[in-house]
């Protein structure tokens, strides 16, 4: 199949979405599929085993503050204006993988100037805006990442959602041999690390807080962009943990298993609902523990007591003595990371979602 995933994001956020894009699209390409991924003209390709076509768009930032929905829906309708929406009709894509509602309109568009492809929306969120169920008809295959997803989506669409989980590749994602240098971590540190967009909703400033009432050989790592890192910076800094607390900013994926690895405990304190997380199966596959908050897809990766803990988001007692429960107890926090890596190997590969991917749009 000549099969297409189209996400404007995809070249130049690190986000989870745009990693599902990545890494389905290469293992569907070592099925033997030709594989396309559609994208805004900022960054560039993650591997060269899927083809990147990127057209231009105006950038969601740049529109008018009428809420974040609105100025995503503008986002992708200026992509689909920059040469989406025409490549996707004159491609002849077997089939088109979306991400999430505001792409619906431009399916819907395809759809009546003549493109055949089968389509998938594979959600990972709940995005949805007013009206998006009038073009929900362009949508053949329903998919999420979570039961907890599948769900939402459901109720909004009155269509059955199948599961997917989403994935990690167990054979780059692997304990690595400590380096703590490349982050400029004390050599015996004891490390809590967290990997995603720094937004308000993915509650860093829990595990900041925290900070204060954990050993001072305790360091944060934290990985990832975004407009709340400066409120970060300065929330340390007013508590007077900035010493311990170490922002790398953006790391290529290739290189995370590295970073990862620095870890002795991976945390997810969202305060927003996720529904699924992969960094966090990327941080079991490399043998981490997670502490995650008690939402969302979280309560599909994580088993209590076995490979982490799940926590009440926002409650910052509560993560302040998880952490340190966890920190003074060696080998339960080894068995759990242990215990992490193997559930990752038998329940999240890209391998699978790729697999099951495939069946979906052959009709199988």
């Amino acid at each position: 199949m000549r099969v297409c995933f189209y996400n404007v994001t995809a070249s130049f956020i690190p986000g989870g979405l745009e990693t599902y894009c990545w890494e389905v699209g290469r293992a569907m390409a070592r099925r033997g599929h030709d594989v396309t991924i559609v994208a805004g003209d900022r960054g560039g390709p993650r591997h060269d085993e899927a083809k990147l076509v990127q057209f231009p768009f105006r950038i969601e930032q740049s529109w008018p503050k009428f809420g974040t929905r609105f100025r995503r829906l503008m986002e992708r309708l200026s992509f689909a204006r920059g040469g989406g929406l025409d490549h996707l009709v004159e491609a002849g894509y077997d089939a088109v993988i979306i991400n999430k509602p505001f792409d619906f309109p431009v399916l819907w568009q395809a759809r009546r100037r003549g493109m055949k492809a089968r389509t998938l929306f594979r959600s990972g969120g709940t995005d949805f805006f007013l009206g998006d169920r009038m073009f929900a008809g362009a949508v053949d295959h329903w998919a999420s990442t979570s039961l907890y997803n599948a769900r939402q989506i459901e109720g909004r669409y009155g269509r059955k959602v199948r599961v997917i989980h989403n994935g990690v590749d167990t054979d780059r994602f692997h304990p690595h041999p400590r380096q703590p240098e490349i982050a400029g971590l004390p050599k015996d540190a004891r490390v809590i690390v967290s990997l995603g967009r720094l937004v308000g909703w993915k509650g860093l400033h829990i595990i900041v807080e925290s900070m204060t009432g954990l050993p001072p050989d305790v360091h944060y790592l934290v990985i990832g962009e975004g407009p709340e890192r400066e409120a970060l910076q300065r929330q340390a800094t007013n508590l007077g943990v900035s010493a311990r607390i170490h922002f790398a900013g953006r790391v290529p994926h290739a290189e995370l298993p590295r970073w990862l690895s620095l870890g002795d405990i991976f945390v997810q304190p969202s305060i927003g609902e996720e529904a699924f997380g992969i960094s966090v199966v990327e941080a079991m596959a490399c043998g981490l523990p997670v502490l995650a908050s008690d939402n969302g897809g979280m309560r599909e990766i994580v088993l209590p007591g076995a490979t982490g803990q799940l926590l009440v988001p926002g409650n910052v007692a509560a993560w302040r003595a998880a952490l340190n429960d966890l920190l003074k107890e060696n080998s339960v926090r080894l068995a759990a990371g242990e215990a992490a890596r193997l559930r990752a190997i038998d329940h999240f590969t890209w391998a699978a979602n790729a697999a099951t991917v495939e069946s979906m749009l052959m009709g199988q």
